[in-house]
């Protein structure tokens, strides 16, 4: 899926901006302020309605408007779409396909596979679990039409379950541990598959990527024993004295071991010693764009949003993650504060785009 034309309304620095992107890297560029970040939120809030960075819709809309608007044309090779997105200050967000309104923001959401390469990165590999469950869960949303049905019931069920914990009615747990073992074994059954499936992508990528280091990945689905209702039934002492469950899906990791000359440790945040900060990007990066090829393979064409392009790699790692990315042959969009950061090669090989104070110059 191609993103060929983008238009952006007033989205935090931005005034009134139009731009024709080419099918492979974009680069945006200019000094600090110039509006390239709210350049790719603006795209991440057309096909996911929502923003990579915190803070609520109202607050990316600019000081002086009342609403923000963006508008994108995306094409294949067989068909062509239109996405509108408009926020009025006070009112509900609008999405429209081609026109139509949508009501879930879950049809736009399977038409268009996005990955972002933020500067917190390395969190993917060294932050908290849940992390690692959206990457995972990105890749399910792709391969199941069942995916997300079978998320938000069981969503929908471990709340229920949470609700009678905290209330004590503990005799209502049984009805809900059957609709939750159900449901569990369901989307664990699917995020198994879709990690086996991955799995061989993202060593290839990583072996690329950071060849120095050996990297191994186990799924964890949330709980310890084989069956979830035997751990199910071993942890409600504990689930009814803490008023929660305390172990499920909503638990579910990947866990992932490197090694680096010899030592091996469990990639939490105490191993970050171990790798340099170029590594580290690398590894999760080799995540994300493992799950591109993936995809790829499934027949859908990723969108990638790299912001502040080559900050924080050194000088190897970022090489090879031009090259594996452009191998990959997914469109980019990404920002820069200029190209020296890039090889003197690749500059010939980029569309670039030059903004300043919110406009393309």
């Amino acid at each position: 899926m191609i993103l060929d034309r983008l238009e952006v309304d007033h989205v935090r620095n931005i005034g009134n901006l139009s731009l024709e992107l080419e099918p492979g890297i974009n680069l945006l560029t200019g000094p600090n302020g110039a509006g390239k970040t709210s350049l790719l939120e603006a795209v991440h809030l057309l096909v996911r309605g929502k923003s990579f960075r915190r803070g609520g819709l109202e607050s990316q809309i600019s000081h002086s408007a009342d609403d923000m608007a963006i508008r994108g044309r995306f094409n294949t090779d067989e068909s062509s779409f239109r996405l509108d997105f408009t926020k009025r200050r006070g009112t509900p967000l609008e999405l429209r396909l081609d026109r139509r309104r949508v009501q879930r923001i879950s049809e736009i959401v399977s038409l268009v596979p996005i990955q972002t390469f933020l500067p917190d990165l390395a969190e993917l590999i060294f932050g908290a679990p849940i992390e690692r469950r959206k990457w995972l869960d990105l890749g399910v949303l792709y391969e199941s039409s069942d995916a997300l049905r079978t998320m938000a019931h069981f969503r929908h069920v471990l709340r229920q379950r949470n609700a009678a914990l905290r209330t004590r009615q503990v005799a209502q747990l049984d009805a809900w541990d059957f609709e939750l073992v159900a449901s569990a074994e369901a989307l664990t059954a699917l995020r198994r598959r879709c990690f086996e499936n991955m799995v061989k992508e993202v060593a290839s990528s990583a072996s690329q990527l950071c060849p120095e280091l050996e990297l191994s990945m186990r799924f964890f689905p949330g709980y310890r024993g084989e069956e979830f209702a035997e751990e199910l039934r071993k942890q409600r002492p504990r689930d009814v004295q803490l008023r929660m469950t305390n172990s499920g899906p909503h638990r579910a990791d990947v866990h992932v071991r490197i090694s680096v000359d010899g030592r091996q440790r469990r990639a939490l945040p105490s191993a970050a010693v171990l790798v340099s900060q170029g590594q580290a990007r690398a590894l999760a990066a080799a995540f994300k764009l493992g799950q591109v090829q993936h995809l790829k393979s499934l027949g859908y064409r990723s969108l990638l949003l790299v912001d502040d392009l080559g900050s924080e790699w050194d000088d190897i790692h970022f090489d090879r993650f031009l090259n594996l990315m452009a191998k990959l042959g997914s469109q980019v969009l990404s920002s820069a504060v200029s190209t020296s950061l890039l090889p003197d090669d690749w500059v010939e090989r980029i569309t670039r785009f030059e903004l300043n104070k919110g406009n393309v110059l």
